[in-house]
């Protein structure tokens, strides 16, 4: 039966395996990318535990804010990245390029026969505040008539309007229109005390006879709509300063 062999007390241990180059390399390599990862994982984490916008991406999306209204002088502001009263409506494809290629252009016919070129955004995001964008487009009464004559559908509406969707050819005619107003339906409700937080106090306040509350900002051409009983969301309505009288006319008759 044999033994182990004893050890000599003189001859050295073998030296402990070292770790190659390549493998040296490979293990700083795999560090980095681990490191990366993280990086590029962080403003997406923060996300989501804070409910907003990471903080590299809230400088870039503040401009599309609702109260972010800059005055360009000339009776002029740009709401949303945009001019009102002098842009047309494709422009609003730099604020939102995927939305604004989905972007639906379509007449209202009112029943008194008025129509009234727009079109619709269905979802966008606006900093971090969700809503409908619907934008309105002037265009010379011939070529409304023109464009509602060769429309290929006619659906009706229930406050008694009819929606016409134009041809392909008028369609892309249509999106560049100016843009004559822009109005933001914001998907969460808010009272008038947010509303003044935001966007400050109000030149003038008007009420209706249904209840809503108006508030008047001229020098921005805007109004914000709301509605104290909370039967309905808060509506946003601009244009060029320079036109706000026309906003302010249905609501002080």
């Amino acid at each position: 039966m044999s033994s182990a062999e004893p050890t000599d007390p003189n001859v050295s241990p073998p030296p402990a395996p070292r770790v190659g180059t390549g493998r040296m390399v490979a293990l700083l390599l795999l560090g980095t990318l681990l490191f990366l990862v993280v990086a590029l994982m962080a403003p997406w984490a923060w996300q989501q535990l804070r409910g907003g916008p990471p903080p590299a991406a809230s400088a870039d999306a503040a401009r599309l804010l609702p109260w972010q209204i800059t005055p360009l002088g000339e009776g002029l502001t740009e709401v949303f990245g945009v001019t009102p009263g002098r842009d047309p409506l494709a422009r609003i494809e730099r604020s939102w390029p995927a939305e604004a290629a989905e972007m639906k252009v379509a007449l209202v016919r009112d029943p008194q026969g008025t129509l009234t070129l727009e079109a619709y955004l269905e979802t966008v995001r606006a900093g971090f505040v969700q809503g409908r964008l619907v934008l309105t487009g002037a265009a010379e009464a011939a070529t409304l008539q023109r464009w509602a004559e060769q429309a290929t559908e006619r659906e009706p509406q229930p406050s008694g309007s009819y929606r016409l969707t134009l041809k392909s050819d008028d369609a892309m005619q249509a999106r560049q229109a100016t843009l004559a107003a822009l109005t933001f339906l914001p998907a969460a409700r808010f009272d008038e005390a947010v509303a003044l937080e935001r966007f400050g106090p109000a030149p003038e306040r008007i009420g209706s006879a249904d209840g809503q509350v108006h508030l008047l900002y001229p020098e921005r051409g805007l109004v914000v709509s709301l509605d104290p009983q909370g039967r309905g969301k808060p509506v946003l309505q601009y244009v060029a300063p320079r036109d706000f009288a026309r906003l302010r006319a249905p609501l002080v008759r």
